[in-house]
């Protein structure tokens, strides 16, 4: 199995790929997508990294394509524009407040579901001068969301499932702890994984301490080296 299938972000970066080589986009954001209706694993194409902190923690619930008003739908696409008139939508504090500072004005988000449920969002964003997805442009991300859609689900999240459980079988580590172990594993500091985990830094550093002990290393570096060792095993 290929140590690079532990990276939490690495399907996403794939997929952000593909999607900004298909059409212009001015930011494009892909996260997974907890039962609660929360955001993780959030990678985010050329956009400020604070962007999805800020999103989640204060604009989720005014945003007309938030995945919760999608829960009991089948839609495959939809645009920002086709949820709400466009007059309504500069008069509305999201706009105002946190589309407008991004330079975001179109946005078409793809859903993806496992058994009926949504477990990700790719968020593709525009700014006013590329001008809103034109029926090709949607058609294209229609046709391209059950390839997309059925890679998620029968290689890259049972792939990721089954590395966490070898983890914690090995190390019995905690949920929390494989999420941290995930992140540090991907290149991130103690700021980025507390940021992404809506945590405290001292938090994350006890986390890392029982990481370190349940594994029996002594530094980040053989953390990561032993970790990527199991992997390649398992």
């Amino acid at each position: 199995m290929s140590a690079s299938s532990l990276l939490p972000h690495q399907f996403q970066h794939q997929s952000l790929s593909l999607i900004n080589s298909l059409l212009p986009v001015s930011n494009a954001v892909f996260f997974l997508v907890e039962p609660g209706m929360q955001h993780r694993g959030a990678v985010i194409f050329n956009g400020a990294q604070d962007m999805e902190k800020q999103y989640t923690q204060e604009y989720n619930a005014m945003d007309p394509l938030s995945p919760d008003r999608f829960r009991d739908k089948d839609t495959r696409v939809a645009t920002l524009d086709s949820q709400i008139a466009p007059h309504l939508l500069k008069q509305s504090r999201y706009y105002q407040e946190f589309m407008l500072p991004h330079e975001h004005r179109f946005v078409a988000d793809m859903f993806f579901r496992n058994q009926g449920d949504i477990v990700a969002i790719l968020s593709v964003l525009r700014a006013e001068s590329l001008g809103n997805f034109s029926d090709t442009e949607l058609e294209l991300l229609n046709n391209i969301q059950p390839f997309m859609e059925y890679s998620l689900n029968t290689v890259y999240l049972p792939r990721r499932h089954q590395e966490r459980q070898s983890f914690e079988q090995q190390y019995q580590l905690t949920e929390r702890e494989l999420d941290v172990l995930e992140l540090l594993i991907s290149g991130a500091n103690n700021k980025q994984i507390a940021a992404e985990l809506n945590l405290g830094l001292a938090t994350i550093k006890t986390h890392l301490h029982h990481i370190f002990q349940k594994t029996d290393v002594q530094s980040r570096a053989e953390l990561v080296s032993r970790s990527l060792q199991l992997l390649q095993t398992s």
